[in-house]
């Protein structure tokens, strides 16, 4: 069977479940969906990125999930004041899970926060806010308190990838970030848009690296075809 490693967060603040007795965790949505897959899903906790060569020695693939912004001195910049929580010892790890999978050979998968790291990672840039920093925004990026389930703005699609055979021409995305990708990394090749020009897929086919800007694994929960995201990046694992 094949194993996916999904990295996981953490609870950094008291909350009224669990009060400071801070864990682990990633959603169930990730894991149900390559499950369904047919892989077998082994969550990677937060730790030393020294551990990070081990734990992909463990998996047959990476999965990085969404989450909080990514700290902006990894691509050369200081916070603005829109920017979001960072988390520096989840970054550090990602990065390390990310360098490592790519040594190894070993295909990659980033949603969301997920994607941005994979393109810091190989040396892109973002935008740390969309509302102030990108001109031309004209879509709602950020879509709640509209469910998570539900799509909200189109796909424009710029060539022949991975997604085509399994996601429509004429597909609608969910949208939950406010933080994208402005400076592609020069190894990746753009897959989709929005309809105001904002990176929504890119992918690397050669090193098996792939990654969207929306979140299938919660479209997923009231449209069943979109299970064939998942699908499709399984079959990539050898």
């Amino acid at each position: 069977m094949k194993k996916i490693g999904i990295a996981g967060n953490h609870a950094i603040h008291p909350n009224p479940k669990f009060g400071s007795n801070y864990v682990n965790y990633i959603q169930k949505n990730y894991t149900a969906a390559m499950t369904e897959a047919g892989a077998l899903v082994m969550i990677l906790p937060i730790s030393s990125p020294d551990l990070a060569a081990d734990y992909i020695a463990s998996v047959d693939a990476l999965v990085l999930a969404g989450g909080q912004d990514v700290t902006p001195d990894y691509y050369g910049e200081e916070p603005t004041p829109a920017i979001g929580e960072i988390d520096r010892s989840r970054d550090a790890f990602e990065f390390a899970l990310l360098a490592e999978a790519i040594r190894a050979g070993k295909p990659v998968l980033g949603i969301c926060r997920g994607a941005q790291v994979i393109n810091v990672g190989l040396g892109g840039t973002l935008y740390q806010d969309l509302a102030t920093q990108y001109g031309q925004l004209a879509v709602k990026h950020d879509q709640y308190p509209t469910k998570w389930s539900t799509p909200t703005h189109r796909l424009v699609w710029q060539r022949d990838s991975w997604l085509t055979p399994v996601v429509p021409a004429e597909a609608w995305v969910n949208s939950f970030h406010h933080q994208a990708v402005k400076e592609l990394a020069p190894s990746l090749t753009l897959d989709a848009t929005s309809s105001d020009g904002v990176v929504e897929a890119f992918s690397d086919e050669a090193r098996r690296i792939y990654a969207v800007q929306w979140h299938p694994e919660m479209l997923r929960m009231t449209d069943d075809a979109v299970q064939a995201v998942f699908d499709a990046f399984v079959a990539k694992i050898e």
